[in-house]
């Protein structure tokens, strides 16, 4: 299971949360939060390596572009972290789900528009 995840994550750069988690917690038995924590390490190292293996093209990128969405990130994840335990877990996994459905539909429109 782990070189099929391995093997997914680092050849199309996906799996890292939504298929590293559940297969860490209900595979292996580990807990929810250390589950997460890997997975964010296990992103963070695929985005890394992918970083420095194309480094070719780093003269192609408008750099101000990735850096103003990693300060919004900071910026949100900060206000995230405050605000989360002051909010029902249930109103932010629909928010979360609203969220993704509207991604999914915003990326669908972008691909049959294109």
């Amino acid at each position: 299971m782990s070189l099929l995840i391995g093997s997914m994550t680092g050849l199309f750069g996906i799996g890292g949360g939504f298929l590293a988690i559940p297969v860490l917690v209900l595979f292996f038995g580990t807990p929810q939060a250390v589950a997460a924590g890997t997975s964010l390490l296990i992103i963070a190292l695929n985005s890394l390596i992918s970083f420095f293996g194309h480094r070719m093209y780093w003269g192609e990128v408008q750099w101000h572009i990735p850096i103003f969405i990693a300060g919004g990130a900071i910026v949100v994840a900060q206000l995230a972290s405050r605000f989360s335990s002051k909010t029902s877990p249930v109103v932010l996994r629909k928010a979360f789900a609203y969220l993704l459905f509207a991604v999914s539909l915003f990326t669908l429109a972008k691909t049959w528009i294109a």
